[in-house]
């Protein structure tokens, strides 16, 4: 969703009570258009203390207090076993999203149960930014905005995190790209598969969200495939994630029911 510049104006950040700065966001993420979040810092706990309850609201007393240190505002939605009011609620969210943000830059997702904690942080994190921007009737223009990227943001992220087990592999393919700006294809190795994608090298540039197309050599079968994740570690080289538009014959079914599907990429004898 696109926003108009006026709901950056002075009047805007005036009118909220607050100062706002395009700054605290970080960097800008592809097709974006970044919108401010508050700018002062909370003086809560970390916010990997925030997230262990199950994610389903809890009633509160509108005379309760914000749990953000020196903020005497009303409480107005809970996030895991606390309870803020909507700015504070806001710059949580946001502070959040960026943590798990920088985390999936680093690639850290070997731990499954980590994974899964932070699925279930960006779950809450979107359940209650949604039910308060349909609930709050005297939301301001920016407040709704900031919300509405906050789910966005948020279910981008929750896309991103792995899903299930990986499986090491050596299968040679084919990668397409035709984009308007250029057609590009390069034979490489997939050195890692799950149900949902495979992680790959590649030489030609490609962008994040780009969609691909994937052909193994050795059978001539395709998938497609959208760009969720890219990164150059060497200079030259650029390892990226791809995750399937469908399962068909790149769908893995990795352990007990593996034979009873039969991916190609897994369950073939190839080298």
């Amino acid at each position: 969703m696109k926003m108009t510049n006026s709901l950056l104006s002075e009047s805007a950040k005036h009118a909220h009570g607050s100062t706002w700065t395009r700054a605290d966001r970080g960097p800008k993420r592809d097709g974006e258009v970044l919108l401010p979040r508050p700018h002062r810092e909370l003086a809560h706990a970390r916010h990997s203390d925030l997230f262990t309850s199950t994610g389903v609201p809890t009633p509160l007393s509108m005379r309760a207090s914000c749990a953000t240190s020196a903020c005497s505002g009303p409480s107005v939605v809970t996030l895991g076993k606390r309870a803020y009011c909507r700015e504070h609620f806001i710059q949580t969210c946001y502070e959040h999203v960026e943590g798990c943000a920088e985390t999936f830059k680093e690639r850290d997702q070997a731990d499954e149960l980590a994974c899964d904690g932070r699925r279930r942080s960006l779950q809450e994190i979107v359940y209650q930014s949604t039910a308060t921007s349909l609930t709050h009737s005297d939301l301001s223009n920016l407040e709704r905005n900031q919300l509405l990227d906050i789910v966005r943001w948020g279910g981008d992220l929750i896309r991103q995190i792995r899903r299930g087990p990986r499986k090491r592999v050596s299968i040679r393919v084919r990668l397409y790209l035709e984009s308007s700006s250029q057609i590009c294809a390069e034979e490489m190795l997939v050195r890692e598969v799950s149900q949902h994608g495979a992680a790959l090298t590649c030489s030609f540039p490609i962008i994040v969200g780009e969609v691909v197309k994937m052909e193994r050599m050795d059978t001539g079968e395709r998938v497609e495939g959208i760009v969720r994740w890219r990164e150059r570690r060497d200079g030259t080289t650029l390892h990226m994630g791809l995750e399937f538009l469908a399962v068909t014959i790149f769908g893995v079914c990795i352990g007990r029911d593996a034979s009873s599907h039969g991916n190609p990429l897994l369950n073939s004898n190839a080298p």
